[in-house]
């Protein structure tokens, strides 16, 4: 019996320290600036409550621009700093809602991958419906 609490210590111990890596704390470090697909990256992702939600759509900031106002999706733009373009998509699936935030490094990307990054967003809905 001893043995087996001791063996079972242990493992658990051993994998404790190879989820703990210094390797594996600096790929979570670095993960969300590293995905990179398209011309933008992917800056976070939550979910939001229904207020919040309300908020965000009916009291954007002065620089926000609307794109895309569907019953599922919103998608708004808003020049970020040094002269990057911040994406905010909002998507309401089931009773759930979305907010996601992409970063394209400037205007010509955003104009350049515009059509292809709402087609996908559109096809994502669809999948998940």
């Amino acid at each position: 019996m001893k043995a087996l609490f001791l063996t079972s210590i242990l493992i658990l111990s051993s994998g404790c320290s190879i989820y703990r890596s210094e390797g594996r704390k600096q790929f979570e470090s670095e993960a969300p600036g590293k995905i990179e697909a398209n011309g933008f990256q992917i800056r976070s992702c939550e979910k939001i409550g229904k207020l919040e939600n309300w908020f965000k759509t009916e009291f954007p900031a002065h620089n926000y621009e609307l794109i895309v106002a569907d019953n599922d999706l919103e998608v708004w733009k808003t020049p970020s700093h040094g002269g990057a373009v911040e994406v905010t998509a909002i998507q309401k699936i089931n009773t759930d809602i979305h907010s996601c935030i992409y970063e394209f490094s400037n205007e010509v990307s955003w104009q350049s991958n515009k059509e292809q990054f709402l087609r996908e967003l559109d096809n994502y809905l669809m999948s998940v419906e």
